[in-house]
């Protein structure tokens, strides 16, 4: 009985830690929250390879020889065929949807200085500010560094591509740098039409011009966007 106690009382202090962690972690979810995007295709990924699992010995025990029969030939269909199609789809799904998140590019140790500046209330980057006021609600890497549309989105994927291929055989360069100059338009599909870059006395109408066409840039005004790496070394 004692025993039983105690792991009851364990059980609860466990289940208070967790539930102060996640107070700590951020705001209370809302009313009704049924999950995020990715947590469903997770989710419905498992669902997916259980039922093909079921399907499998379903069509295992239909088998009769000397030949299959049509309803045994019809679960092999959707077991062997139709549901890894669907477990795979929903993989990839949750694979891009992940790839966008902070913690996926924080992944590589060379970004470790990046996502630790971004986090840093102290920090006065361009980076940290928008993320300390929640500037970008989500993906805030991959907001800055994508695109518009369909086109910006693959261009983001493969070049992410390229970032893991480089890391993983070491053919990368310290400090790391951005491949080419940051477009104005990255900054302006957000900042463009909001009243307070309109109404700001540092950006003039006469200078709007230059801006929009990429004469000048954002960043002579408001770098840095990353503190600035010293280190120096080739892999």
């Amino acid at each position: 009985m004692r025993a039983h106690q105690a792991a009851a009382a364990a059980a609860t202090a466990l289940v208070a830690a967790a539930a102060v962690a996640a107070a700590e972690v951020g705001a209370p979810l809302p009313h009704g929250w049924i999950g995020t995007t990715s947590q469903w295709l997770r989710g419905l990924g498992i669902a997916f390879a259980v039922l093909n699992l079921a399907l499998l010995a379903v069509a295992w025990r239909s088998l009769r020889p000397p030949a299959l029969t049509p309803t045994a030939r019809g679960w092999l269909f959707v077991a062997v065929g139709l549901v890894p199609v669907m477990v795979v789809f929903l993989t990839f799904a949750h694979g891009l949807e992940s790839s966008s998140t902070v913690a996926s590019c924080g992944s590589c140790h060379v970004m470790t200085p990046f996502v630790q500046d971004l986090r840093d209330p102290a920090s006065e980057t361009l980076a940290a500010t928008h993320f300390k006021n929640r500037y970008i609600q989500d993906h805030h890497c991959y907001t800055c560094h994508s695109d518009y549309g369909l086109a910006g989105t693959l261009s983001a994927k493969l070049g992410g591509l390229g970032h893991v291929w480089r890391y993983t055989t070491g053919s990368y360069t310290l400090p790391i740098k951005i491949a080419k100059p940051y477009s104005n338009t990255q900054c302006l599909h957000c900042h463009g039409a909001s009243q307070k870059f309109l109404k700001s006395e540092g950006h003039p109408k006469e200078e709007m011009p230059g801006l929009m066409a990429g004469k000048s840039s954002c960043l002579d005004c408001h770098a840095p966007a990353h503190p600035e790496l010293k280190r120096a070394a080739s892999q």
